[in-house]
């Protein structure tokens, strides 16, 4: 069985996903704010809407961005398990040398 071991945990990164994507649907949301405010001839309130979107949209792409960040600084160090569950094998992505896994 070969797996990668991820260095973090999966939950931080849904958490940061999940972040992203209710940012960006906050966004959306405000966007709408934004028209019905135009059209309803509330000038104050587009004007929040309109930085609200900004704020929102930002935020979200700031958060995508980390995610990805995260994603290529992770360790692709794949480990090895033979037959036997005792042993596990890190094994080099570039060579294929396999050593005994330490945690």
């Amino acid at each position: 069985m070969v797996e990668k071991r991820p260095s973090t945990s999966s939950a931080s990164r849904a958490v940061v996903n999940m972040l992203a994507v209710v940012l960006i649907f906050a966004g959306i949301a405000a966007i709408g704010g934004l028209i019905a405010a135009l059209a309803g001839g509330f000038e104050g309130w587009a004007i929040v809407a309109g930085i609200a979107v900004i704020a929102l949209f930002t935020g979200g792409f700031l958060a995508v961005r980390e995610g990805a960040r995260r994603r290529s600084s992770e360790s692709t160090q794949v480990v090895y398990a033979p037959d036997h569950t005792d042993q596990l094998f890190d094994v080099d992505p570039q060579t294929g040398e396999r050593t005994p896994h330490r945690d």
